[in-house]
């Protein structure tokens, strides 16, 4: 055997190493891949099975209870209904993120909790605790702001409604509909303060922390730049 030759062969086995590497590391891609989509789906569905019962007839099966959380400064408790939503990463496969589809509200000394909103056809998409500070340093939720669009696309998926509440969701006010986001949302003066953005312009709406009921409304000019 010639040097030329045995050089050749020396090539071709390690070119056929490298090849059965490769392919092991594409099969475990693969594996790893194939079980995160479907385990992943397997223990979501096994945790809406076995979580508390929140899907009625017409809902959906995979709708989850998040944990209980206490509103701050308050007695009131709160959970959101959450669902699995697929999002594409480009280069990385598919993963999953939460949807808040509803918040159930809990009152001590009430028998029954409550939902916030009539259906789970909608998306919180931002939601604003508006807190009060008191001399002792401690905070309380005085209101929520909330920002909740549709779930079917539409011409106007990108907005939504805006929706203003006490602690306990028992007064709730649709502030706008059409908004694309919620600038500020503060407590002042004691006044409730909500600046959001609807049909390009920036608009300041003032209420009354107690009622909940809007006092003013003033629309922000905005200079145009020269």
């Amino acid at each position: 055997m010639t040097k030329s030759e045995r050089v050749f062969r020396y090539v071709w086995r390690i070119n056929g190493v490298i090849l059965l590497f490769v392919e092991i590391v594409v099969i475990l891609a693969l594996g790893i891949l194939l079980f995160e989509e479907f385990g992943y789906k397997f223990a979501q569905l096994r945790e809406a099975e076995t979580g508390i019962a929140v899907a009625g007839p017409h809902a959906k099966s995979d709708l989850v209870l998040s944990q209980v959380a206490s509103v701050e400064g308050t007695q009131v408790m709160r959970a959101e209904l959450q669902q699995t939503a697929e999002q594409v990463k480009f280069g990385s496969g598919s993963g999953y993120n939460w949807e808040t589809r509803n918040i159930l509200c809990i009152e001590p000394g009430q028998k029954a909790a409550h939902w916030l909103l009539p259906d789970n056809d909608h998306i919180v998409v931002t939601s604003i605790d508006i807190t009060e500070q008191k001399e002792s340093g401690e905070k309380r939720v005085v209101a929520t702001a909330m920002l909740v669009k549709p779930t079917a696309p539409s011409a106007k998926s990108s907005t939504g409604k805006l929706l203003l509440f006490d602690p306990a969701g028992n007064k709730i006010v649709e502030v706008a509909d059409q908004v694309r986001i919620i600038q500020v949302a503060s407590f002042r003066a004691g006044e409730l303060r909500v600046l959001y953005e609807r049909d390009k312009r920036l608009v300041l709406d003032v209420f009354d922390p107690q009622s909940i009921v809007k006092l003013r409304e003033q629309l922000i000019e905005i200079p145009v730049l020269k």
